[in-house]
């Protein structure tokens, strides 16, 4: 079977894949095998259930709590691969597939999973499929769910704009703030105080890249942040008081064109 083959395009045995290729996985989440959704799961991972089921998925399927967890993430791509029309749908190649089965035995963090699932959801649609690169699986991993959050809201920009603020003595420059930007404004954080730290890990991994010195030309989300953190205010507290002068320095992180193709893969279907 061909990774890239059309549904139309599959020889009449593929109906028994179900029972044929996943036939010590599927069966365990699905009573009814022909219901039209089951069908669309086994006819997109036809070649990656065959070799997971000679692989460790059966094993790991095995534990209850592992079972209830797969079944809930196949659950979930199976309502996503149902809104593919049924002649886009094609086949997951292995590469990219079988990594996936793994992780969705034990990723408990919604967010994470839903990066997963979309992925997978992804590399079964003809027309997405391109976005779909096999190293994306391991980047998700790479992944807080704050991070998970942060890209989600990501899906329609293409920077996020930062301050700096300096202060100044002698001719040494002291940070006061680094790199603050209005994300907590728009996307709830559970640990809004490592923002800096999910950026640079999205840096890292070549999602964003620092544009420094550039700046953006938009006065109002640049007064946004000013506000958001009390720059004003607090070169007033620290000006002549603590510091002989204050520096503040505007720029911005871009997506990557590998970080949009990421984060299209990723977070939407």
């Amino acid at each position: 079977m061909k990774d890239n083959a059309k549904m139309s395009d599959i020889p009449s045995e593929i109906e028994n894949v179900l029972t044929d290729c996943a036939k010590t996985i599927l069966p365990q989440l699905y009573t009814d095998l022909a219901q039209p959704g089951v069908k669309a799961v086994g006819q997109a991972l036809g070649t990656v259930l065959e070799l997971s089921s000679t692989i460790l998925l059966p094993l790991k399927l095995v534990n209850e709590k592992a079972k209830l967890l797969f079944a809930k993430r196949m659950n979930e791509y199976k309502e996503k691969i149902e809104s593919i029309p049924e002649e886009k749908r094609t086949t997951v190649a292995p590469e990219l597939g079988t990594p996936i089965l793994d992780k969705l035995t034990y990723t408990t963090n919604e967010e994470i999973a839903r990066l997963f699932t979309n992925l997978l959801t992804n590399a079964s649609n003809e027309d997405r499929a391109n976005l779909a690169h096999p190293s994306f699986v391991s980047m998700i991993e790479r992944l807080s769910s704050d991070e998970a959050r942060i890209l989600n809201a990501m899906q329609k920009s293409d920077d996020i704009l930062y301050c700096d603020f300096d202060g100044v003595l002698a001719d040494a420059y002291t940070p006061i703030l680094k790199h603050v930007t209005a994300i907590q404004k728009y996307v709830t954080l559970q640990y809004p105080q490592n923002e800096l730290a999910y950026l640079s890990n999205l840096e890292s991994m070549g999602i964003l890249k620092d544009s420094f010195p550039k700046e953006k030309v938009n006065e109002p989300l640049y007064a946004e942040i000013m506000e958001l953190h009390r720059i004003n205010q607090i070169g007033k507290q620290n000006v002549p008081s603590k510091y002989r002068d204050a520096m503040l320095t505007r720029s911005f992180y871009s997506v990557t064109p590998f970080g949009r193709m990421f984060i299209e893969a990723c977070t939407r279907v």
